[in-house]
């Protein structure tokens, strides 16, 4: 079957339905268990909640087998080919206790076992991976860990919307809304004002690329031209694949990880096999976007009298009436930002045997952009393997292939784009306000197209016999393959005779770690486990770039095609190798003290540097199984850790290196990076208290963390005379900074009964940094923030008007004591830039309810409010500096056409006057809270004939938002994300990130 919409200048392509289909029954076929292993009796029954609501996803299992399965949509399941005889079953799902029963199975028969599971609010006993040697229980861990459950989550188009408002210390910045936008990720703030703050990324204990791919702009073009735009590496996960994702925030949880990971660790785990009956899952998402209005609901330019000419539908007509939408342009058929179709269908099957256990999906998604060239087409597919050869090993093999299709409108600071143009009318780069004339002259001739392939693939051998010894072997290979291409074709507006840039990217990630734990027993409740391994990460970029200009006439052209042609190639190969251990002592199973060290070496580091080592030490005290405690004050995890990671310095920060050039016709030399064979990495220490709670018969859980990170030899640029023959600053190991906060999670139940209950959750987040110390460095700018002791990191400077009420000219705070003196005075003083706030949030308040109705339905929202910082605004600024007739100026210009400009008082006069205008100077309070979820979920049975279960959600997605009304336009996710591992958000000529709008159809069979 197939599904398609034709539109002016594009084709949706459908879901290639029977091939997806036909390709997984033959591999699931081929996985599924054969006759001879078909046994003669069978397990099946309900599982619920205390509640008695169904509950799905829930594995069920024959303890000391392979044999199992997962609960449908009604909470129903079934274990078939069980031999006849009395069996343990055990059913278990994370956040609920599990439960283990008798079963006797006869042969030709079904025996029945229901379970009631009682939520388990702090799953002491539950099992995490990130940050550990090994696979560990809650109550061993003296750090925080997060994890995210994925078995609920709404249709999302990537992962970023998937973590974002999830838990407490996580920041995920949308960053625009133009197709394929990657957002910015946090975890506690800042740890880097040199290196990329980006988490790293595992996928299925592989490590990933987590930095963003490259920006489809020509070198020769650094104003920005093309869609300005930087794809995640997250993007090319599907959603529907993930199992659950573990979050660890800093340096105390990531001291394993060694070098790059003091910025934190996200670890992606994808679904498993089942043994028993296949079951196949079908997806079907259909849907749109929808730009919300970002500006004041004011025409500030005269209403021309008469109208232009034509009918209602033209674009000239609906460009007199988009002040909202700050004049961008709609065009019907082409997607629009009054509603952008997108589609999404995804198919799994899972299974197998004793031996045998698959998981293996594909996913096909086509997904309108709201600007009128953006769309984002995907298509992919996943296989994961569990092989149980023999009782103590267990081979787990996981592979998947994605490709990605990303087609822009140029936008950004670019004056050959879109919203640019759009904004300023006729002050534009083509003194041209007409929308069918942008239109026509940029929009409709640029060809602006990105392809991502990508494949990943890793495979872990466990050998654990059971006693006291036990390891595991990890090897990953990650690859994507990156194909940009930008067309200006011949005839051009701004490039008459036309232009083509095209680049070839690989980027390619090797993974080897090893780690080996042996237990080690010392009389009645006192034990030690010992750990140790080693891990090799190693990066291989390969990027080749050409230009070519001046083409003879029109056509299709290569970059070969041009009378004049540039060429670049870049090379680089990166190395982290490393080893580790870990002692972990256990005493009666409530006290736990680890003590762990990793040792590092990197190609990046000085030649003379060698290896570094990151200590860390933690401990546990679940005090609520002490005998002394009251069983009514709930249960209660006392927790405390330190560790120290780090951060490499760029791959040839350390090196002196020249630069080939051309100098009057012959080749040579020019001197590049000074070098410095003692540079090292950045290195962060952080140290963390808290507690986990559960209490009021775990009706109320509650987690809190309090945490302070200092990062010491920050790399900063430093400058050397110029007459030892490099003029560049030299990175170097001299800068100080600091950051600390606290994390609050509060989950509660505020009402369980049998059809209706209410479940609440709140979340707190602080965080404040600062810069102590610049290693004698004079403070610096760069993309827009300042870096200065005794401030915050990514510090905003503005002017402050100490009158903004008064109806005069405005007045300003001054640095110099002349200038004090001056004001003193009553007399004006020299305008100087004041520190106004940090760039980054420093207060961050998140809240999510759902609520159980009968038959199953829920309802359930989630928001996120965001405070503290301060945003730079692009546009704004140059539509003053322009003297463009500004939305956020209505109500000056209203008094100044009607001559009573006196009665402006003096902040309007500053923001709208040019006379006072400075550059740089428009920067606001960013406060805003955003709305980003509110989903209902419908169980319609067995709807469809011979399904297990069908269900309907319908979800919202970012649809209401409010801002600080100090920020008086856009939307403080309106950024650019170029850049966007150490870049600090800024307003710029993008739109905001869209609304979403999916109902999404679920069929197991």
């Amino acid at each position: 079957m197939s599904l398609s919409l034709s539109a002016p200048g594009r084709r949706i392509r459908g879901w290639a339905g029977s091939v997806l289909a036909v390709a997984l029954m033959a591999l699931a076929l081929w996985a599924s268990p054969s006759a001879a292993q078909q046994a003669t009796g069978s397990i099946t029954g309900e599982i619920h909640s205390r509640s008695g609501a169904p509950l799905s996803e829930v594995q069920v299992f024959i303890v000391g087998t392979q044999m199992g399965g997962l609960t449908a949509g009604n909470g129903r399941y079934v274990i078939r080919s069980v031999p006849a005889g009395t069996h343990q079953v055990r059913a278990m799902r994370i956040g609920y206790e599990t439960v283990t029963q008798s079963v006797t199975v006869a042969a030709g028969q079904a025996a029945a076992a229901n379970f009631q599971l009682a939520e388990q609010a702090l799953g002491l006993d539950e099992i995490v991976v990130t940050g550990t040697a090994g696979a560990a229980r809650r109550r061993e861990v003296g750090n925080s860990i997060v994890q995210i459950q994925t078995t609920m989550a709404p249709p999302t188009t990537n992962v970023d919307q998937m973590l974002q408002a999830q838990s407490p210390g996580l920041l995920v910045s949308a960053a625009g809304g133009s197709s394929g936008s990657g957002a910015q990720i946090r975890l506690r703030g800042a740890v880097s004002v040199a290196q990329s703050n980006q988490p790293i990324i595992y996928i299925d204990g592989v490590r990933v690329r987590s930095e963003p791919y490259s920006r489809n702009i020509s070198p020769t073009e650094g104003a920005g031209r093309g869609g300005n735009v930087t794809a995640s590496p997250l993007s090319d996960i599907n959603p529907a694949d993930i199992e659950r994702i573990e979050i660890i925030k800093g340096a105390a949880a990531s001291t394993l990880y060694g070098t790059d990971a003091a910025a934190g660790v996200i670890q992606i785990f994808t679904k498993r096999g089942t043994t028993g009956t296949q079951r196949w899952n079908l997806q079907i998402d259909q849907g749109f976007n929808r730009l919300l209005p970002f500006a004041p609901d004011v025409d500030v330019r005269p209403i021309p009298d008469p109208l232009p000419e034509g009918p209602r539908g033209t674009y000239s007509y609906k460009y007199l009436n988009m002040q909202p939408y700050l004049r961008q342009i709609d065009v019907p058929g082409l997607g629009s930002f009054q509603g952008a179709y997108r589609q999404k269908y995804s198919l799994s099957v899972t299974g197998g045997g004793q031996f045998l256990q698959y998981f293996i999906s594909a996913n096909s998604e086509d997904n309108l952009g709201v600007l009128p060239q953006d769309q984002e087409k995907k298509a992919g597919f996943r296989g994961n393997f569990t092989f149980t050869p023999f009782n103590a090993l267990t081979v787990q093999t996981n592979a998947a292939y994605n490709r990605t299709d990303i087609q822009n409108t140029a936008a950004g600071n670019n004056a050959q784009g879109l919203p640019l143009n759009a904004f300023r009318r006729e002050r534009n780069y083509f003194q041209e306000g007409n929308a069918d004339s942008i239109m026509m002259l940029i929009v409709t001739p640029q060809e602006i197209t990105t392809r991502i392939d990508r494949f990943v693939l890793g495979s872990t051998a466990s050998y654990d016999p059971g006693g006291a010894f036990n390891t595991k072997l990890t090897f990953g290979y990650d690859q994507a393959l990156q194909d940009n291409r930008h067309l200006r074709p011949y005839g051009f507006r701004q490039q008459p005779t036309g232009k083509l840039y095209t680049s070839a990217g690989s980027y390619t990630t090797l993974t080897a770690d090893l780690v080996a734990s042996y237990r080690l027993g010392f009389g009645e409740g006192r034990s030690l486990m010992l750990s140790g391994g080693g891990q090799s990460i190693t990066s291989d970029v390969r990027e080749v770039e050409a230009e070519g200009t001046d083409f003879a006439g029109p056509g299709d052209p290569d970059v070969d095609a041009g009378a004049n042609r540039l060429s670049w190639e870049r090379r680089v190969r990166y190395v982290t190798a490393g080893f580790f251990g870990q002692a972990l002592f256990n005493l009666n199973d409530k006290y736990f003290i680890t003590l762990g060290m990793r040792v590092d070496g990197n190609s990046a580091f000085g030649e003379s540097l060698g290896l570094t080592s990151y200590p860390k030490v933690s401990a546990s005290y679940v005090i609520s199984d002490e005998d002394f405690w009251n069983e009514s004050f709930g249960s209660l995890k006392l927790r405390a850790a330190y560790g120290q990671s780090g951060r490499a310095p760029g791959t040839f920060d350390a090196v002196r290196t020249w630069t080939a050039v051309g100098y009057n016709g012959q080749p040579t030399y020019r001197p590049e990076n000074l070098g410095n064979p003692a540079l090292g990495p950045e290195r962060t220490g952080e140290t963390e208290f808290g507690f986990d709670w559960a209490g009021f018969d775990n009706r109320l859980t509650a987690d809190f963390t309090w945490y302070h990170r200092k990062t010491t030899d920050a790399l900063f640029g430093v400058r050397y005379p110029p007459s030892e023959g490099f003029a560049t600053s030299q990175q170097e190991n001299v800068g100080t900074l600091k950051n600390h906060g606290f994390e609050l999670n509060l989950r509660g139940t505020a009402y369980d009964g049998e059809s209706w209950g209410v479940d609440l959750g709140a979340t707190l987040y602080t965080n404040h940094s600062k810069v102590v110390s610049l290693g004698g460095a004079a403070p610096f700018s760069g993309g827009g923030s300042w870096i200065e002791e005794g401030y915050p990191v990514t510090l905003t400077r503005g002017v402050i008007v100490v009158n903004p009420e008064s109806k005069s000219d405005p007045r300003y705070f001054c640095d110099s004591s002349e200038g004090q003196a001056a004001q003193a005075a009553g007399n004006a003083c020299i305008l100087v830039d004041e520190p106004l706030g940090p760039q980054a949030p420093t207060h961050v308040f998140g809240g999510n309810v759902t609520v159980r109705m009968p038959r199953g339905i829920e309802l359930s929202a989630r928001g996120e409010y965001q405070g503290g910082h301060y945003i730079y605004d692009g546009p704004t600024n140059e539509g003053v500096n322009r003297n463009i007739r500004w939305p956020t100026c209505a109500e000056y210009y209203k008094l100044t056409d009607a001559g009573q400009g006196a009665d402006a008082p003096a902040q309007m006069r500053y923001n709208c006057d040019s006379r006072f205008y400075r550059r740089g100077t428009m920067t606001y309070p960013a406060d805003f809270f955003k709305l980003r979820d509110v989903t209902v979920r419908v169980p319609l049975g067995t709807l469809v004939p011979r399904s297990q279960s069908t269900s309907l959600t319908v979800s919202a997605q970012n649809f209401y938002r409010w801002r600080n009304k100090d920020f008086p336009i856009f939307d403080p996710e309106m950024v650019s994300n170029t850049g966007y591992g150490a870049a600090v958000p800024q307003i710029t000529e993008h739109i905001p990130p869209p609304a979403s709008f999916v109902a999404s159809i679920r069929v197991v069979f």
